[in-house]
This record gives structure tokens, sequence and C-alpha cells, in this order.
């Protein structure tokens, strides 16, 4: 069995209930995902950002280390955020965190990927090993 030589963490969270004045608030949750970038420890390259009427914001954060993206849903009280870096330099889950902090009270469903690690091919689909 082969080791990659590359690894990463990705970190996934789904978050809902999220205040009116918050989730409406498109600064506040661009401005809490540069903090999580910041304290993660990686390095912001740029950002793309398309800002909906009345409301609502999809980003993605290109970082040294890989990305970061946010879709919100202001009518449900809802946003997707996802962070991924290779390698163990930095934390996403730091991000995900300072973004939670930032929203005020809400539920969440975090899910932590390792990637990189051997995997088992089922069929090869007529790709080339």
């Amino acid at each position: 069995m082969s080791v990659y030589a590359f690894s990463g963490t990705h970190v996934l969270c789904d978050i809902v209930g999220i205040a009116a004045e918050r989730i409406t608030d498109n600064e506040l949750i661009l401005e809490a995902i540069r903090k999580g970038i910041e304290a993660s420890g990686a390095e912001l390259c740029g950002v793309q950002t398309k800002e909906f009427e009345p409301v609502g914001v999809t980003a993605v954060f290109v970082l040294a280390e890989s990305h970061v993206s946010v879709h919100t849903y202001p009518e449900q009280g809802s946003l997707f955020l996802d962070a991924f870096t290779c390698g163990t330099r930095c934390d996403p889950q730091r991000i995900v965190d300072v973004v939670l902090e930032a929203l005020g009270p809400c539920e969440h469903r975090t899910s932590v990927l390792s990637r990189g690690e051997p995997v088992r091919v089922l069929a090869s689909a007529g790709y080339a090993a």
C-alpha cells in the first residue's frame, strides 16, 4: 500500500437558525471568515464574492493552502461553510469556530474529513493507475 505525499483537512459546516440581523449582514460574515483565516494560520491570496439582491452572499477565499467558501440562505436563516487546508501547518477548524462565534446562537453540523489518505480502488472505470 502506498502512502500519499500530500494531506489536508476539510471542514464542512451546515449552520441553521441564524438570527435575521446576522445572516443578512454580508460584511459580518465575510469579516468573520477573514478573521478565521488569520486565526487558522493560513495565507489569504484573494477573494471572489457575489452579493445577491435583496440579501445573500456567495464567496470563495483562495488560500495559499487551498480555499474557504460560504453560501448564505438568508430567507432560511442558514449557510454552508467549507474550509480546506493542505498539510498540517493550518487549522481550518479555527475558521469555522470564528464564524460560529460571530453568528451568535445557532445550530450547526460539522464534518471533518482527512484528505490524501490512501483509498481502496473499487473499480478503475477505465482510468490508468
